[in-house]
């Protein structure tokens, strides 16, 4: 009898494509990932997986083990649901989070404790944009910035998209510094262009931007240490009581909430998504 562990590992390696990915997946290191997919090589007497660039791929005798661990995955999810185990203080759960920064930093982080309070869980704050984690099951869920978020689903049909709010972005200055007539600070430039650049390019004119960083909390310095304006998310701006209002909501944002189909009715993950949409609507 094989190890239901190795038949798991190959299936995050299949979904990741990395022994790095699957590891992350799995929570082990990617030594353990590897030994255990040669491990099941030896076993079978065949290849698992080929190797092309940065991504492993599954071979064609691979292919159909895969199908029938996909499906004894789904099984024992399905069973997991229709008989949640009670939380007796033993059980611990993970949770995997990813998000931009700047939501992590200052929305997130500092009401993870309420959390972990109401269930066993470990929880994982990943501070990025990119949704690839998601897509290859690096995260359990993701929220994003998103304009256009069927594009989301159109990519992906298994994942799910719910809108848990709205970002407001207003105008501010230094404090101690009244002049309208300050230079514009703002975000270095994204290869897609959303409507939040297209409102501070708007707001910058012709002049531009003398100043440009990647992250908020440096473009909050900035403002703050008198030598600009620029457009910052309210709930950012109003905690700082360096900074001054010059202008008010200029700019909403749709905040969106991503995960996959299968995990909808998974009872931790669904705590976990009361939680986002709680500390959304008292942050926000």
């Amino acid at each position: 009898m094989i190890d239901w562990d190795h038949w798991r590992t190959i299936l995050a390696v299949f979904r990741t494509g990395t022994y790095t990915g699957a590891a992350r997946m799995l929570r082990l290191d990617a030594t353990t990932v590897g030994r255990r997919v040669k491990s099941l090589e030896q076993r079978l007497g065949h290849r698992l997986f080929i190797r092309d660039g940065d991504r492993f791929y599954p071979t064609k005798e691979c292919e159909p083990l895969l199908a029938h661990v996909e499906a004894a995955a789904e099984a024992l999810r399905d069973a997991e649901q229709a008989n949640p185990m009670p939380d007796h203080g033993a059980i611990w759960r993970d949770m995997r989070m990813t998000a931009p920064p700047f939501l992590i930093s200052y929305l997130f982080a500092p009401a993870v404790g309420r959390l972990s309070a109401r269930r066993r869980i470990r929880v994982e704050l990943v501070g990025t944009a990119s949704k690839a984690g998601l897509q290859r099951r690096e995260a359990d869920i993701a929220l994003r910035i998103e304009d256009r978020p069927g594009e989301i689903r159109d990519h992906d049909p298994r994942i799910e998209a719910e809108q848990v709010g709205e970002i407001p972005y207003a105008v501010y200055r230094p404090a101690s510094e009244p002049d309208d007539d300050l230079p514009w600070a703002g975000l270095m430039p994204r290869h897609v262009r959303t409507s939040g650049e297209e409102v501070m390019m708007n707001l910058a004119g012709e002049h531009g931007f003398r100043f440009r960083v990647q992250q908020f909390d440096a473009l909050c310095e900035i403002v703050a240490g008198g030598a600009a304006r620029a457009m910052l998310p309210r709930f950012i701006g109003e905690r700082d009581e360096r900074l001054a209002v010059a202008s008010q909501v200029v700019l909403r944002q749709p905040l969106w909430m991503l995960y996959h189909q299968q995990d909808g009715a998974v009872p931790h993950l669904k705590i976990a998504r009361a939680w986002i949409d709680e500390v959304v609507q008292e942050g926000l």
